[in-house]
């Protein structure tokens, strides 16, 4: 099982020194993450959209690639992204905002994420479940649905990658039932339509 020492926080503020530093593009941002593995790139490519930051177009290729890089956490391979995608340029004022406020969020929160359910944790699947479901959860993120959607299936990566990089097994399960919620979701407006779906949340 994967473990983390430092916590995220100190990680979080070794990412936003390189992203002052320069321009950062997905490649280097990529490699800057490689070091704490699959989930910490999830976590980071999922963060974004739980803050108030505005983020548009932004979506559809962090999904893509919260997809890529999680099913290569199920396989078992290095974190991976096209060679078009690594000469990207993100913009450096936008990744300093919106890892400032992860910071933010995460140091109010750190003290109740620890390693719990050891037991849970070791078995061999857990971490292809988490792979899949991070996988899932970025397959809405990619999908061109209306604004203030994408709330709900970056809930699930970041608690999911959480989960395994603290050895957590809570928040990882809280991880699991976000996303099968966001699975609910889903299924439902694949059968009924949004708009259903829509005005029996607004009911």
């Amino acid at each position: 099982m994967q473990a983390t020492s430092p916590r995220l926080s100190d990680a979080l503020v070794q990412l936003r020194t390189l992203a002052a530093a320069g321009p950062l593009t997905f490649g280097g941002l990529l490699d800057a993450l490689n070091s704490r593995g699959h989930a910490f790139v999830c976590l980071v490519l999922g963060f974004p959209f739980l803050t108030p930051v505005p983020l548009p177009g932004v979506s559809i290729p962090f999904g893509i690639m919260i997809v890529v890089v999680a099913f290569c956490m199920v396989a078992g391979l290095p974190p991976w992204m096209p060679t078009t995608w690594r000469g990207r340029v993100l913009p450096a004022e936008l990744v300093v905002k919106v890892i400032d406020f992860a910071l933010k969020v995460l140091r109010k929160i750190e003290f109740l994420v620890r390693p719990r359910g050891q037991i849970f944790l070791k078995f061999p699947g857990v971490i292809r479940v988490s792979g899949l479901a991070m996988a899932f959860c970025g397959g809405i993120l990619a999908l061109p649905l209306p604004p203030g959607t994408n709330f709900p299936p970056a809930l699930g990566v970041v608690l999911i990658a959480i989960g395994v990089l603290e050895s957590d097994s809570i928040v990882l399960g809280l991880g699991y039932l976000v996303a099968a919620i966001n699975g609910t979701v889903v299924g439902s407006i694949t059968f009924f339509g949004f708009e259903y779906v829509a005005g029996l949340w607004h009911n």
